[in-house]
This record gives structure tokens, sequence and C-alpha cells, in this order.
């Protein structure tokens, strides 16, 4: 008899899968996001080069927001630190906060952070923190930071406002679902730049590289999507997963078009608290497809295609579960169902991630 989710059961696991957690695989399998995260380096030495430092040898304070494993910190936190010091010819003391969500990996997180051999964190008069909170809440106090910094997180939305029907990405949503999903990010969007605004000093820079969307609302992964929402399908036609359970699946993130971001900061107290300096909208190479064009090992790319996936996405997947569940049964029938779909068509997967690109400076009040 198929078994049935209660109210207290989908409350609950909604609000597991809206925190968008990583999978145990994210450290070594986000090389994606790596790729993606590389094209706002040079937004982010300009806004070292812009950004008001602190004065009379006080520590420069930054924040690495929605900080996952760490991995991909490493890069854009030594720039930190020394394009600071490049500027104030010192050894200026900083401190970098890396903040994410409370069920995030913080062991990892820090042991990548601090034990990885040429760590920003293990230079001179850098200090290195950790916070376990939303980036849609307040984290810091008012003038606390000099620069913020996000990557590839602020897709993930604060809570999942409906399930999208028959699907588990939000691209296919219609209707009042689809318009649900962006008015949560609308909601989320608003209150990251509030919180930011009141945390940085005059002069501060927030730098954004952002899952985002084409001005059709197309993320660019609707075919590694439908492959994985198609062996969803299957594996509850085949009796391994319940209706129920597949109807409480969905990945809670809105990938915002260009106009999204810049929406709010067109009039009222977020224009007058925020100065748009550049902002960007690229469409990604696949670059795990290039890889098996150079190499036509097609079972490569299915691992890798896969691990991504599960790093990413598994677990707001897994969160519709029932507790007593053998999550790692399931798990393995649906990689190796998706790895098999991928090796018989991989270009049906092809992915260009869109990624947004954006710098502000906080203005004087």
């Amino acid at each position: 008899m198929p078994r049935t989710m209660s109210s207290a059961k989908a409350k609950d696991s909604a609000e597991r899968a809206a925190a968008g957690v990583m999978g145990s695989g994210y450290a070594r399998h986000s090389g994606v996001q790596h790729s993606a995260e590389s094209n706002g380096m040079p937004m982010l030495a300009r806004a070292l080069e812009a950004v008001a430092l602190p004065a009379d040898g006080a520590p420069f304070r930054a924040a690495d927001l929605g900080a996952a494993a760490g991995t991909n910190s490493l890069d854009p936190m030594r720039a930190v630190v020394e394009g600071v010091r490049r500027r104030t010819g010192t050894e200026t003391p900083v401190t970098v906060v890396h903040t994410d969500i409370l069920d995030n990996d913080f062991n990892a997180l820090l042991h990548n952070v601090l034990s990885t051999p040429g760590s920003y964190a293990q230079m001179p008069g850098v200090f290195a923190f950790a916070e376990a909170r939303s980036f849609y809440e307040r984290l810091f106090p008012a003038g606390e930071l000099h620069l913020a910094w996000t990557a590839i997180a602020v897709h993930w939305l604060s809570r999942l406002p409906a399930q999208v029907p028959d699907h588990i990405f939000s691209t296919s949503a219609t209707g009042d679902v689809r318009e649900a999903f962006a008015q949560q990010a609308r909601e989320d969007w608003s209150a990251f730049l509030t919180h930011r605004a009141d945390e940085l000093v005059p002069g501060g820079q927030l730098v954004v590289v952002g899952g985002a969307a084409a001005d059709d609302g197309s993320s660019g992964a609707e075919g590694l999507m439908a492959a994985a929402n198609a062996v969803l399908v299957e594996l509850v036609d085949d009796g391994k997963l319940d209706k129920s359970e597949y109807a409480h699946m969905t990945i809670p993130t809105w990938n915002r078009t260009r106009a999204e971001f810049l929406a709010p900061l067109q009039d009222g107290q977020l224009a007058q608290a925020w100065r748009v300096e550049e902002h960007d909208l690229l469409a990604l190479p696949d670059m795990l497809l290039e890889a098996y064009e150079r190499t036509n090992d097609v079972d490569a790319f299915a691992d890798q295609v896969t691990a991504f996936f599960a790093a990413a996405f598994e677990p707001s997947l897994w969160s519709a579960l029932e507790d007593t569940r053998d999550v790692s049964a399931l798990t393995s029938e649906f990689e190796s169902r998706l790895k098999a779909r991928i090796v018989a068509d991989p270009r049906s997967v092809e992915t260009h991630w869109h990624v947004v690109l954006l710098r502000f400076t906080r203005t004087t009040d």
C-alpha cells in the first residue's frame, strides 16, 4: 500500500529541502561551481581597488556568504588578503567569516579552509571564522564589514514556496506555482540586500556571482533536470518510489533574470543604499561535455555529471523521503539509472548554466 506523507512530515521535509544542504561529495564534485565562480574574480579585483579601507591599522573584515565546503572560497579569499595588503603596503590584519546554514558541514568547511596547503588562512595576520546562519538573515553588527562576496549560492531560496507538479525544478513551474517561486525569490533577494546594506561600511563592496536565468527564464540546465526527473518517474512506475514522496521532491531554487536581480535597486531604500557599479550575464560552457568530446569517454562523463547532480541536489530530493526509507538503496538505484540515461544520450544533458555578475558599492547614508 502506498505510504502517505503527513502534513507535519511534509512541512519538515520542505524546511529541510529549502535549506539547500550540499551532499557529502560536494568538495570533490563542485568543479562546475568553481569554474562559474572564476568568472567573478576580475570583478572582485576591481572591488578590492575601490573598497573603503580601515583606518589606523584596524582589521579589514570580509564575509564569504554561502561557503558550503570551503574549497571554492580559497582563491577569492586569498585575493582579498593580497588585494588589501597591496593597497595598504602593510600586513594589514584581515578577518574572514565563512557563513552557511546550520545544516552545512562546518567540519569539512573549516578543515578545508584551515588545512589545505597554501590556504589564505595560513597567511600571517589572517583570522578565519565561521557562522551558521542563512544569509537571508542579519549576520553581522552594523558597519562590521568592508567587503562581502558570495558565489553560486543566492539561487537557493530561504524556503520552498510550493511544489512543482510533475517536476523537480522551478523553471518547469507555471501559473500560480511559478509566481510563488518568483515572489519568494523577490522577498529573499530584498532581504539579502537589506541586511548587507546594514552590515557594510560606507564605501564597502558587495560582489555577487549568482546562479541566474536568461531573459526567458531558462537556467541552462533544463536537459539535466529533465533527465533526473524522468528517472524519478521511472522509479515511481516501478514501485521503488512512492507517488507521495515524488510529489514532494522539488529543488528549492529560483534562477533570477538579470532584471530580477536589478529590480529592487531601481528606486526606494535599497536604491539609496546601493550604487550598482557593474552587472553582466554569462552562459557558461559545459566543461564536462567539453572534456567528453576530447576523450570520447562516455562512462567517465556520465559518472561526473551524476556525481555533480548528486552532490548539489540529491539532499533536497531525499528530504522528501519517509524517515524509515533505505536512502542508500534508492540513491544507488537513482544514480545507476541516471548514468545509464546519460550514457545512452550524453548530449541530452548538455548544460550551460547562466551566471550573473554583480558589483555594488554601499553608499554614504
